[in-house]
């Protein structure tokens, strides 16, 4: 059996239920973008405590800012209506180095961006090797 054969009986065997996208819920009820690595030991959506439709999360290697993850919250602004972005790096991250250094560029560029209508909320942390949330500010090394 593949792994995605595996996901899917999973899914059924568990008792999945069906659900129906809802037009509603396009707009995220937190008007909120996280943008997160795409390490499969972080549970963005339990770690926020998340349900469907309340965040937009966009996730790649690192949790960086590429110029796709900018289109991705340009469309996650502009259409999806959030207004804040929050940042996800992590220790012990196989894509970058040192992600305190990566998280403050990140951040730098995200609230310097032309490209994005809202840069005002915009924060960002590094998850920790015991599942803290330790926040990011660009004007002190860490909080």
């Amino acid at each position: 059996m593949t792994g995605a054969e595996h996901l899917l009986s999973r899914r059924h065997h568990v008792g999945a239920a069906l659900t129906p996208l809802d037009p509603e819920k396009r707009r995220p009820l937190t008007r909120v973008a996280i943008v997160a690595c795409m390490d499969a030991r972080l549970g963005i959506e339990t770690m926020f405590g998340l349900r469907a439709g309340d965040a937009h999360v966009i996730r790649n290697a690192g949790g960086c800012i590429t110029s796709d993850t900018l289109r991705s919250l340009r469309l996650s602004q502009i259409r999806g209506g959030t207004r804040e972005i929050v940042l996800v790096h992590h220790e012990d991250c196989a894509a970058l180095s040192d992600p305190d250094a990566d998280l403050r560029e990140c951040l730098d560029l995200l609230r310097t961006s032309n490209e994005l209508p809202h840069t005002d909320v915009v924060r960002g942390f590094i998850y920790t090797r015991g599942g803290a949330l330790r926040e990011i500010r660009p004007d002190r090394r860490a909080e």
